[in-house]
């Protein structure tokens, strides 16, 4: 089954509409990979792609920076251009919501860890 959920950073909203006159709404979202080898954050990205209900749901809605949780499934895309082939992963959206953080500005008695340092 192909189904994931991802959590991260909005970046680069666009809304359009196609020829067909279905919504169309992208965005590149940034996620925290763990650390790297050397110590420092790891940081991936992914390009999401929402349609119609969705699409127009979130339109003029998202801002960069924005967090959001995104659930829906991986797809492939292919493409040839100048004889060469290219590939690239896109997150089909089924659902967006905003990421709550409920202790983000609060301190439960204990010392705030940002999601970069938990270690899970």
């Amino acid at each position: 089954m192909n189904h994931v959920t991802l959590t991260g950073t909005v970046f680069q909203p666009e809304s359009r509409v196609a020829k067909s006159g279905m919504a169309v709404l992208t965005f590149h979202l940034s996620y925290y990979q763990g650390k790297g080898k050397d110590g420092k954050a790891a940081y991936g990205s992914i390009d999401v792609t929402a349609f119609d209900r969705l699409a127009r749901a979130w339109d003029g809605q998202l801002h960069d920076k924005d967090k959001v949780i995104v659930t829906g499934h991986i797809t492939l895309d292919k493409w040839e251009k100048d004889g060469k082939k290219y590939y690239k992963h896109r997150l089909i959206a089924d659902d967006i919501g905003q990421e709550l953080n409920l202790f983000a500005n609060s301190n439960p008695g204990g010392q705030y860890i940002p999601d970069e340092e938990v270690p899970f």
